[in-house]
């Protein structure tokens, strides 16, 4: 595994934390516009990896808006957004896998998408991807 982790922006150890990872994303209001707009022409889509990275990272982020609201508010942080993030997410690795990607691919993060660490924790995976995606956009 090579030594690329950051290791001040990381949660527990792995993955960058939703703050280092969105940092430069646009507005949720504005990716889910992309996700619709793009959904849209999916069928001609150049690049559908883009696609389904963006949307695993906005539903991931709107996840962890509601978790942190439905806590606040309910005292509980489960939510139908934290499963439909984590199926978001576990569809941006089946991707990943089935393209071969990894090390030296497009999916260039520290933990490939066949990391016993991305399976167990795909949102994280999202993270990782979407940090690297955004610093070379």
């Amino acid at each position: 595994m090579p030594d690329t982790q950051p290791v001040t922006t990381e949660t527990e150890n792995r993955w960058p934390t939703p703050e280092a990872a969105y940092a430069l994303a646009p507005s949720i209001t504005s990716e889910i516009t992309w996700v619709a707009y793009t959904a849209r022409d999916f069928g001609h889509l150049t690049n559908p990896r883009e696609y389904w990275l963006r949307k695993a990272a906005v539903f991931d982020r709107i996840a962890l808006t509601e978790r942190q609201r439905t806590f606040t508010v309910a005292g509980s942080a489960d939510s139908d957004a934290d499963a439909t993030a984590a199926e978001t997410a576990r569809r941006l690795l089946a991707i990943d896998h089935a393209a071969g990607l990894g090390p030296g691919g497009y999916a260039n993060g520290p933990y490939p998408p066949d990391h016993p660490d991305s399976t167990h924790h795909p949102r994280g995976y999202v993270r990782q991807e979407y940090a690297l995606w955004a610093n070379n956009q």
